[in-house]
Formats: C-alpha cells, sequence, structure tokens
C-alpha cells in the first residue's frame, strides 16, 4: 500500500522550484488527476495549489511526438505513466519525481521519490 502523499514535501519542492533551485515541470493530466483526488478524496479544493503551480512550474506539453512514443512503447502497464515520462522527456526533463518508481523504472526518465530527491538536495 502506497504511503500518503506528503505534503510537506510538495510544499519543500515547491519552494526549491521558486528559487530556481529546481526546474519545475508539471503535465496537464497531473491537474486533472490532482483535482479528482483532491475534491473526491479529500474534499479539498486544489485551485490555491494549481495557482501555484502554474507560476511556479512549466507546463509540460502532452504532444504527438510524446503520444507516438508512448503507443510504440514495448510493454504498456500503465499508459499514464509512460505518457507522461514520454512528456517530461520531450520537454526536456531528466527525472521525474514519484512514489511509484517501479512503474517508471525502464522509461526516459529517472524516478525518484520525493523525499529521496529532496535528500538528494541537501548534499
Amino acid at each position: 500500500m502506497r504511503r500518503p502523499f506528503g505534503h510537506e514535501e510538495a510544499l519543500r519542492l515547491l519552494s526549491h522550484a521558486d528559487r530556481g533551485r529546481i526546474g519545475g515541470l508539471v503535465a496537464p493530466i497531473s491537474f486533472a488527476t490532482c483535482w479528482y483526488v483532491a475534491t473526491t478524496h479529500h474534499g479539498v479544493d486544489p485551485r490555491p495549489l494549481f495557482e501555484t503551480l502554474e507560476t511556479t512550474c512549466e507546463l509540460v506539453p502532452m504532444n504527438r511526438a510524446a503520444l507516438r512514443r508512448a503507443l510504440e512503447a514495448e510493454e504498456v502497464v500503465d499508459f499514464e505513466d509512460i505518457y507522461l515520462a514520454e512528456a517530461g522527456s520531450e520537454a526536456g526533463a531528466e527525472a521525474i519525481l514519484t512514489r511509484n518508481e517501479q512503474d517508471f523504472a525502464d522509461g526516459p526518465l529517472t524516478p525518484h521519490r520525493p523525499e529521496t530527491f529532496l535528500s538528494m538536495l541537501q548534499r
């Protein structure tokens, strides 16, 4: 079972992005997923967070090239994950922050758990 998402970790990562210490990229589909989780499971309006993300992070285009590469993937366990990774790669990302590292292990981005990535930033 997944550990609950760490809001503290998210805020620390956003702070690093806001200060220019890391580049922040977010995919449009992530907004839809966050909206669903926030409103359905937590009864929270995510718009304040989205406004912060919109000003702090770059929006990754989920374009035709990324879609084509995702469709051509040999093994599709989770199509959304493959599409996200390909879109991130197309946008110049090197890593993806996820609680689900195993689903991104064979993709074009290096997966890191948020807490692990924050520890790396402290070095």
